[in-house]
């Protein structure tokens, strides 16, 4: 991700506000209720340990190395939620409470609505690509398999069915080598159906595809799609880097769209890389015995 300092503020920022409003709760909650004009300690208790444990999770997602923003969009819906119940409670029952119990929920409310909304704008820089006009994810993985054997399986593009369920067939159309102008169709178990080109091939690290946005049938809620594969070597195993690149549609969505893709991806594509890397391997370790043996 290019730039998650927003997010990782509005975070942080919505932590300290959900601590300080779960600490006044837990410890003074008979002055809560004071304030509230309504007397119910127990309650004010459990909500502010509930607030407490909220800001340990806000404060552990804005601290992370790789922030995962699937986790910072359901804290945005906790907060939008948190504005519902609010409104929805003044409308029912304003009357339990006094004039400055009703300011003060309504002031908390705000102030919980301005940090739902500035952590979805976070999410929105977190995923910007360079190309200002696209969104980006990106997954690097680590593998005890040497790059080389990674790239042995990666490069078989055409056999990724083999290491994602999920997909019922995948084939390079025409019969071509694996290179620049092959194109691959997937189809996956829901039978939906889409065509991936090769516009760019450095044998032995890297390709990139672009995905057949244009069809009418084309699966993804996205105008514009790229991916891409990447094997570095570390030591004696490897990283395997996957991107995407992409328009959404509609674009409004795309703080919504972007962390549920990285969910998506980070939760399958790191078994498909891992299957991969226990392939091959199983492989070197089979050509070594076949090695010994006939030695």
């Amino acid at each position: 991700m290019n730039n998650t300092r927003p997010l990782r503020i509005a975070l942080l920022a919505n932590a300290v506000f959900s601590a300080t409003c779960g600490l006044l709760m837990l410890a003074k909650p008979v002055f809560t209720g004071i304030l509230l004009g309504v007397q119910a300690p127990l309650l004010l208790r459990l909500l502010g340990f509930g607030l407490l444990l909220f800001a340990v999770d806000l404060i552990h997602q804005s601290t992370r190395s790789r922030l995962v923003t699937w986790r910072a969009l359901y804290a945005s819906v906790g907060d939008f939620l948190w504005v519902i119940t609010s409104l929805v409670g003044l409308l029912l029952f304003s009357n339990l409470l006094s004039l400055t119990g009703v300011e003060m929920v309504l002031i908390v409310a705000g102030v919980v609505l301005v940090f739902g909304c500035w952590q979805i704008w976070g999410i929105d820089r977190a995923h910007r690509a360079k190309n200002q006009a696209l969104y980006r994810h990106c997954l690097i993985v680590r593998t005890e398999a040497p790059a080389a054997a990674m790239w042995d399986a990666i490069e078989r593009m055409g056999d990724i069915q083999n290491y994602m369920p999920s997909l019922v067939r995948s084939e390079i159309l025409d019969s071509k080598l694996p290179g620049v102008g092959a194109v691959r169709r997937c189809t996956d178990k829901s039978d939906r159906c889409w065509a991936e080109e090769c516009i760019e091939f450095e044998p032995g690290h890297s390709f990139t595809m672009r995905f057949a946005a244009e069809a009418p049938d084309f699966p993804f809620p996205a105008s514009t799609m790229l991916g891409g594969w990447k094997v570095m070597s570390v030591g004696t195993g490897s990283e395997v880097m996957i991107w995407w690149e992409l328009a959404p549609k509609p674009r409004f969505l795309a703080p919504i769209l972007l962390p549920i893709l990285a969910f998506s991806a980070d939760r399958d594509f790191v078994r498909v890389i891992r299957r991969m890397a226990n392939d091959s391997l199983e492989q070197k370790q089979h050509g070594a015995r076949l090695a010994m043996h006939f030695c």
